[in-house]
């Protein structure tokens, strides 16, 4: 038991080293506690702090049309962000850096960032189009390996290209399993309402795909595949 922890220790020091502060946003380090768990309908899917039914319910609708990850484990927790209001990441620790499984955690506010409106109190479509997008996330993780995700994190921070490709691909993902719809409604929401500071907003526009250029993507609808 002690070299185990002592090994998570060595390994949660080894990525703050290697990752800049803030590379949260792409990478999630396997917890040594566990929080409050809730079992959900998606048998992939574990949902952890989480209170609201209707969170979960929009989470489990999105997850039942990406069929390309319903072979992983997906964790959905509610905990304080600082930098977002929803992440998508990888779980990476000792147990799973080099053999292979892959984990992935979306990371979820209890409010939207700079704002006082709770993730609970927004539209259905506007939590699915923000859950498909960083479902999309996972879809575009799927080819790297579990060490490769590092250096992914790392261009991430370091690199606007990068990050607006990323941003980009996520919600064309989201776009061709179906969601288009639910994704300009979450797009205008971010775009069109009120928050304390406009820095949240200048990085929507900054780096993710505008509302008339998602307007003239076609559906693909492959969530059968």
């Amino acid at each position: 038991m002690i070299r185990t922890k002592s090994l998570h220790i060595l390994w949660l020091s080894f990525i703050r080293l290697i990752l800049p502060i803030g590379s949260a946003l792409l990478f999630a380090i396997t917890p040594s506690e566990k929080p409050f768990t809730q079992l959900t309908n998606a048998k992939n899917v574990t949902a952890e702090n989480i209170r609201s039914e209707k969170i979960i319910r929009a989470f489990e609708k999105v997850v039942e049309r990406y069929h390309s990850l319903h072979d992983y484990e997906i964790v959905l927790v509610q905990a304080p962000i600082k930098e977002s209001t929803m992440q998508a990441q990888p779980i990476v620790g000792m147990d799973n850096l080099f053999n292979g499984v892959k984990k992935y955690q979306v990371k979820i506010g209890e409010f939207v960032r700079d704002s006082d409106t709770r993730l609970e109190d927004l539209s259905e479509d506007i939590l699915m189009g923000w859950f498909a997008h960083e479902l999309g996330h996972l879809v575009d993780y799927q080819p790297h390996s579990n060490f490769e995700m590092i250096e992914f994190g790392i261009k991430y921070m370091w690199y606007d290209d990068f990050k607006t490709k990323v941003e980009h691909a996520a919600d064309q993902i989201a776009i061709k399993y179906g969601f288009k719809k639910e994704i300009l409604a979450s797009k205008r929401f971010l775009l069109e309402s009120e928050f304390k500071d406009s820095s949240y907003q200048d990085k929507i526009k900054q780096y993710y795909l505008p509302i008339e250029e998602i307007e003239s993507i076609e559906e693909d609808n492959i969530s059968g595949i």
